[in-house]
């Protein structure tokens, strides 16, 4: 573990755990940063997000709008019943989210972190549940955004799987705007979401 990272996430939080899954992670994160940067994929430790591995996942850009998932939480899992690894984002999404979850990653993809607020689908078995998804950019050695590090906080009875979400509202501005490590013009975060 590198000598400027907290040994846990309630090191940076006060030891405050009533603070959200996705607000505790998007601060441990943002903690990465040198010099306002794009945190490195190499100084992530899994041991420093402690309860709130379950609801985060890894995923390589395979291109600028195309995302696979490597490692998913368990609580991840769940949305849908299954082994994600080897799956593109996507598939955690309705049909017509697609396109803009597509546009979210290209944003990602130039050192943006990206905040979405989600519905599930419903119907018979599938009761009201919502979610937070934030897309946060990881670097590699060479400076380039080509991993995203993914926190899903999401409200509400799974029901039958697989859960499948369609972008709601947009969610208020959480953080300022980050440049990205290389040198990408410097970019806003991106709340969104259909009305």
């Amino acid at each position: 573990m590198s000598d400027h990272m907290p040994k846990h996430l309630s090191d940076f939080n006060g030891g405050d755990d009533t603070r959200s899954v996705l607000s505790r992670v998007c601060t441990y994160w943002a903690s990465l940063r040198r010099n306002g940067s794009v945190p490195a994929r190499a100084d992530m430790d899994a041991r420093a997000l402690g309860a709130t591995l379950p609801h985060v996942f890894l995923a390589e850009m395979v291109t600028p709008r195309v995302a696979r998932l490597r490692i998913c939480g368990h609580r991840v899992e769940t949305l849908l019943g299954m082994d994600m690894r080897g799956m593109p984002l996507s598939v955690l999404f309705t049909g017509e989210a697609r396109a803009e979850v597509q546009h979210a990653l290209e944003q990602v993809a130039r050192g943006a972190r990206v905040t979405l607020a989600l519905e599930a689908e419903r119907g018979f078995g599938l009761p009201r549940m919502t979610a937070r998804l934030a897309l946060l950019p990881l670097a590699d050695a060479a400076g380039r955004c080509n991993r995203v590090m993914g926190v899903i906080e999401a409200e509400g009875e799974a029901g039958r799987t697989p859960r499948r979400f369609a972008l709601a509202r947009p969610l208020p501005e959480t953080e300022p705007p980050m440049p990205a490590r290389s040198a990408a013009p410097v970019l806003r975060v991106i709340e969104g979401g259909r009305r």
